[in-house]
């Protein structure tokens, strides 16, 4: 597995943080397409191809074919303007994250797949959406993807691999902090199991055999205080979770194809975050390196959210 991420030249050079602004900020949104019917659309261009672009909105991505379109009005390197989106002892917004990764070319996939049950420890009963990147690492974002309570990434490997990953991730991590103690509880951490504060958050290893770590190992980022707010019900947990070994085999390998109840699954669960996170459900690169967003899966009935918004 590749896992070089190049992509954390770009993060860690926004190490100084500035207040928090929405999307619709005019500086978060500088690209505009002006359709031939007259409409314009607002957002940040990701990619532009020979016949389409794709558009990045508040609530998802547009691909608008070039024939369409009467006119692109660009504002060159507008994926600077993600630094604004963080305050000081906050996370990054899900989003500024996946941007990271799709513009690196070692991340050859990115997939959504269904969460699995945390029955205790620290994140037990906090809804999330969960994603696999390059088969065996995991990214988790806890409570609201547009203001975190806890960022999570796991790895499901040994030796050389794992070791790699540990001084990348922390490297990633490191740039989307605030302060040299947050930085200092974060490098501080043992690898083979610790907890720090930091200011308002938190900083966690569990080693593989932890209880709840499924065999993985996992470094996270949390608000502790906000991160009990955004805990539910075990009734309503259980409707936005799956078993682990409903999704992966032993040692954190998913399993191959998706089951009609996994699709069904999956469906409920972006119904449920409708109107808080964007309707991206991954991509990946085809055999020339191209990047190609995954469709979201159909909407399907279901009932009202649970989804805690702290």
């Amino acid at each position: 597995m590749k896992l070089v991420f190049p992509f954390l030249c770009l993060v860690l050079g926004l190490c100084c943080l500035h207040a928090a602004t929405d999307m619709a900020d005019p500086r978060l949104m500088p690209d505009t397409i002006v359709l031939k019917n007259g409409k314009e659309l607002h957002g940040l261009i990701i990619k532009n191809e020979a016949f389409d672009v794709i558009l990045q909105q508040r609530m998802g991505e547009v691909e608008i074919l070039k024939s369409n379109i009467r006119r692109i009005e660009d504002q060159g390197e507008s994926h600077v303007y993600f630094a604004e989106m963080i305050t000081p002892g906050r996370l990054p917004p899900w989003r500024m994250v996946v941007q990271d990764l799709r513009t690196d070319d070692n991340i050859h996939s990115f997939i959504q797949i269904p969460p699995s049950t945390i029955q205790s420890g620290y994140l037990r009963n906090i809804p999330y959406l969960s994603f696999r990147v390059n088969e065996r690492v995991e990214m988790n974002v806890y409570g609201n993807p547009e203001d975190p309570v806890c960022l999570e990434f796991g790895i499901y490997e040994h030796g050389e691999k794992i070791t790699r990953f540990k001084k990348i991730i922390r490297a990633y991590l490191g740039g989307c902090l605030s302060s040299r103690s947050e930085i200092g509880a974060l490098y501080g951490l043992s690898e083979k199991g610790d907890e720090k504060m930091a200011g308002k958050l938190c900083f966690k290893v569990l080693p593989p055999t932890a209880p709840d770590a499924f065999g993985g190992w996992w470094i996270s980022v949390f608000d502790p205080i906000r991160l009990a707010k955004a805990r539910v019900n075990d009734a309503a947990y259980k409707k936005v979770t799956l078993p682990f070994s409903a999704v992966n085999k032993m040692y954190g390998r998913l399993r191959e194809g998706k089951s009609a109840e996994e699709t069904k699954f999956l469906s409920s669960q972006m119904q449920n975050w409708e109107g808080v996170v964007p309707g991206l459900c991954g991509f990946y690169r085809d055999k020339d390196g191209q990047l190609k967003f995954l469709p979201c899966l159909p909407k399907i009935h279901h009932s009202p959210s649970v989804i805690s918004n702290p």
